[in-house]
């Protein structure tokens, strides 16, 4: 569970305010940005999983014909390339983010150049 950065209160995961002392991240949807890709489809979960745990919201784009939650692979019907999933993030938590995916999947991620 995350905690409040002012009052330490717990706050369920992927919350951008605290209910108990009126903390408000400083995000919007504006200054979302391209993280990085990712090879497969049980990465992107875990990697995504691992950030919101940390209180970093996340979205994963699939680029490769897999949609839904079971991920179901449509790619072999139209195209013939490996799956990709884009990681994107709120820009403040960018470092923070790059290091959870660093430390959790490792080089099953590619770091966008910024």
């Amino acid at each position: 569970m995350a905690s409040c950065p002012v009052c330490n209160s717990e706050l369920e995961n992927g919350v951008t305010s605290c209910h108990v002392c009126g903390w408000e991240a400083d995000v919007t949807e504006g200054e979302w940005m391209e993280l990085g890709t990712i090879g497969d489809k049980l990465s992107a979960d875990m990697a995504k999983e691992a950030l919101t745990a940390r209180g970093i919201p996340a979205v994963v784009f699939s680029q490769s014909g897999f949609f839904g939650d079971a991920g179901l692979s449509l790619y072999p019907f139209f195209k013939s390339k490996a799956p990709q999933f884009v990681m994107k993030v709120p820009a403040v938590y960018g470092e923070e983010a790059a290091e959870v995916l660093d430390m959790i999947i490792g080089n099953n991620w590619q770091r966008k150049d910024t």
